[in-house]
């Protein structure tokens, strides 16, 4: 077998970062891709990237009291491409990634953290309505 036959990385760029990353989602239709995590202090940070001519800038970026676990664009639709994010302390929240001060839409979903997040309905399947399901130690 070829090695150009195998699956291959190749690095783009590089960036060193000063927080933990627990998810990266590319921001759909775009060359943008939201980053989720948390500082050493504790505070959970959400921060845009976009790719400009081999270079990466930040777009926009918000720390926030609790670290960000998991996070997906699956129920929204291309126009609006609202960003669903899961806390450490159990938060579901909707982001608007133009204005990241306040959420769209916020609610506690669970006691503890929020390990995994996925949505549907928002990306044109056609029917229903755009659904978002969290999971948690809770349950």
């Amino acid at each position: 077998m070829d090695a150009t036959d195998k699956p291959q990385l190749v690095e783009h760029i590089h960036h060193t970062l000063t927080l933990t990353v627990n998810d990266v989602k590319w921001v759909p239709c775009s060359a943008r891709f939201a980053l989720l995590g948390c500082h050493a202090r504790g505070t959970g940070a959400l921060q845009v990237y976009a790719l400009n001519h081999g270079k990466l800038e930040i777009m926009c970026e918000t720390e926030k009291q609790q670290g960000f676990k998991c996070g997906t664009f699956g129920a929204s639709s291309l126009e609006e491409r609202h960003f669903a994010t899961g806390d450490y302390e159990g938060r579901l929240a909707v982001w608007n990634l133009e204005h990241v001060d306040l959420p769209v839409f916020s609610v506690k979903a669970h006691n503890g953290f929020i390990n995994a997040i996925d949505g549907c309905g928002g990306l044109g399947v056609g029917f229903g309505a755009p659904e978002i399901v969290t999971g948690g130690r809770d349950g």
